[in-house]
């Protein structure tokens, strides 16, 4: 380990190879890190903790070789004389204090997102896209009447993006194909038969 260096990164992926060993050879592979990080050339006949340990000290070895380059910026910005001084000077503050343009450009994409959305959420609800929910329902294998909380979810997509429609149905086509995607990664699972 680096001279004067007081700590190390610990990594939460090596959690999975602490717990698949016995509570024995994890705390001989905790100590064998230790020894190790603070420079007492540990050696074990423990075949198990040599294994385990091997990825660890390449982590380690990278994580001091950035330390390392790190160490050295540091030195070379200071050997520069460090921060430069201030050479501008602030300017007071103003009495009276220029107001903001009152037009807000997204408050006007919301509604236009918003108007499509409500009517297509009218439209769902008096039937008009039922052929193509009943379809959704089977290729996604998902609970009859999930759609309702989907479609709520989807409208926060829909602000988040500001994606305006230009009519209902290209706006359910977007909506299909955010529930595939959803899908696919796997977070349609809690709406699953």
């Amino acid at each position: 380990m680096a001279e004067n260096k007081k700590s190390f990164i610990s990594y939460c992926e090596w959690q999975e190879t602490f717990e698949e060993l016995s509570d024995e050879d994890a705390g001989a592979l905790i100590k064998h890190i230790f020894r190790y990080v603070n420079d007492e050339n540990p050696s074990t006949d423990n075949v198990l903790v040599k294994l385990c340990f091997i990825p660890i000290k390449q982590t380690l070895k990278r994580d001091l070789k950035k330390y390392e380059t790190y160490i050295d910026k540091q030195k070379q910005n200071g050997a520069k004389g460090g921060r430069p001084k201030k050479t501008q000077k602030t300017q007071a503050f103003l009495e009276k204090p220029k107001k903001a343009d009152s037009v807000n450009v997204n408050v006007n994409k919301e509604e236009e997102v918003l108007k499509i959305y409500d009517i297509f959420v009218n439209e769902v609800k008096n039937g008009n896209h039922n052929i193509a929910i009943e379809q959704w329902y089977m290729s996604l294998k998902i609970e009859k009447g999930s759609l309702t909380n989907l479609l709520y979810e989807f409208k926060t997509q829909l602000l988040t993006d500001l994606k305006i429609h230009k009519n209902t149905l290209e706006l359910r086509k977007h909506f299909y194909s955010w529930l595939t995607k959803l899908d696919t990664v796997g977070k349609l699972k809690k709406y699953k038969l």
